[in-house]
């Protein structure tokens, strides 16, 4: 077998284990894709069950203590169902990851990472 032949059988089985990587780091991705997708909506869901259920327990605890039969428990329902409506905004938008409704760039996200220094020549 001349040295030709066996660059050739090399290349082949490196380009092989290459499409082996790449086709595993897809499969990867769509798998952790779907997983935070399922993770959003169970949120999603979840916190807009509670924030509709807190405003209606706090409308009628306070529609009991007080006396007044609906007016709270329609003040407060209403104001939970914004705030949930709210958080499902915030939520399918990735807002919730900074204040103000703002994604942070990447570098501010991760805290392992120190400021960037730029030369003394640019400054």
């Amino acid at each position: 077998m001349t040295d030709d032949e066996k660059l050739r059988i090399l290349s082949a089985k490196i380009d092989s284990f290459k499409q082996r990587e790449e086709s595993e780091k897809t499969a990867q991705s769509r798998e952790t894709e779907e997983r935070d997708n399922m993770n959003r909506g169970m949120r999603a869901g979840v916190e807009l069950l509670v924030t509709i259920g807190a405003g209606t327990f706090i409308g009628l605890m306070l529609d009991n203590t007080l006396g007044t039969k609906p007016v709270f428990l329609i003040i407060f329902l209403l104001g939970g169902i914004a705030a949930g409506f709210m958080n499902l905004y915030r939520i399918m938008g990735n807002f919730d990851s900074a204040v103000g409704f703002r994604r942070l760039p990447e570098a501010e996200k991760d805290a392992t990472k120190g400021p960037e220094t730029t030369p003394d020549s640019e400054r």
